[in-house]
């Protein structure tokens, strides 16, 4: 959604790592330019433990704080933003807020870039950050919609047709399976009845269940309403094809959790995926000659990072499990 927003207001991108519009050009070099107080922006971050982040991220957190604010940490001047590059947007929003720290008459299509941060990408962000299951994809789609509504309905245009191509996490499989998770009772027992009617239907049909993001309902109020229910196809969700109706019926009632239902052995796509990339990216930049080596440099980041997610100094290192005692 940034990504789109940012081509529409700013021109479309060159080279790998520069923009042709005046924001992607200033964004190369705010890191050098002075800080000064801004105009405060209304908006909510979630609160978020630190360790859990790298340093562009907690960069991203601090700059947020001191856009919401209007005032600016004393090391907003010395702090690196994160390379500028196509492939990693995160840092972009760096440096479109750090730039709108050091500039005074700041233009309509900045003020639009920045508004769109720490009112809807930074706090989807950091949710999907906190979250350790996908079960909670449907309200991460749900806040993306409502949070991004304040804009005008040009640019609502403009984001809209993104949202809904990439909104997996509001397909009725997956919002079934976050519907029998739910704490409230109700919305556990609306989850189970579709289930049963997606069974009893799909045992009718012949042909080969698709899966494509559903039609959002947009003016929706809850992420629930975000799907036309009358108007899709249902099918069941293949993770509980293992249970019969009354097993499943029995854990919506005894109000089971996404750990109860082994839902914890799938990790959330989007985090994953997006480690998965970086140590990809790394291994094909580092293994460049020769190309035996890159599975092997993949697979010992991914170990060492299931051993140690985070660490500050050499106090906290661990030997991955599979290398102790060789």
């Amino acid at each position: 959604m940034f990504r789109t927003l940012s081509l529409s207001k700013d021109g479309e991108t060159t080279v790998p790592k520069s923009f042709s519009g005046p924001i992607g050009t200033q964004v190369s070099k705010c890191e050098k330019l002075p800080v000064v107080n801004s105009k405060s922006n209304e908006c909510e971050i979630s609160e978020i433990e630190r360790e859990i982040l790298s340093k562009h991220q907690q960069y991203l957190l601090d700059i947020s704080y001191a856009v919401k604010s209007g005032s600016s940490p004393e090391d907003s001047s010395v702090r690196e933003p994160g390379s500028l590059s196509h492939s990693r947007w995160f840092t972009m929003a760096n440096r479109v807020l750090r730039l709108y720290l050091s500039i005074e008459n700041t233009t309509d299509e900045h003020k639009i870039l920045v508004s769109i941060n720490p009112k809807s990408y930074v706090p989807v962000w950091f949710h999907i950050k906190k979250s350790k299951y996908f079960t909670n994809g449907r309200e991460h789609v749900f806040e993306v919609i409502k949070s991004s509504r304040f804009l005008p309905e040009n640019l609502l245009k403009v984001i809209d047709p993104v949202i809904q191509r990439n909104a997996f996490f509001a397909h009725p499989g997956n919002v079934l399976l976050g519907m029998i998770v739910d704490k409230r009772d109700h919305i556990g027992e609306l989850g189970f009845r579709r289930i049963i009617k997606a069974r009893n239907l799909a045992s009718k049909r012949k042909s080969i269940r698709s899966f494509q993001p559903p039609k959002i309902n947009f003016p929706a109020t809850y992420c629930i309403e975000m799907i036309h229910w009358n108007n899709i196809t249902l099918s069941p969700p293949p993770l509980l094809r293992k249970f019969s109706n009354q097993e499943i019926w029995s854990k919506v009632q005894s109000g089971g959790t996404a750990t109860e239902w082994n839902f914890d052995k799938f990790p959330y796509l989007t985090q994953a995926m997006g480690t998965m990339c970086e140590a990809s990216n790394r291994g094909i930049t580092k293994s460049r000659r020769f190309q035996f080596q890159r599975d092997g440099f993949i697979r010992t980041t991914l170990l060492s990072r299931s051993s140690m997610p985070s660490f500050s100094s050499k106090y906290y290192f661990k030997v991955p499990k599979e290398t102790e005692g060789k």
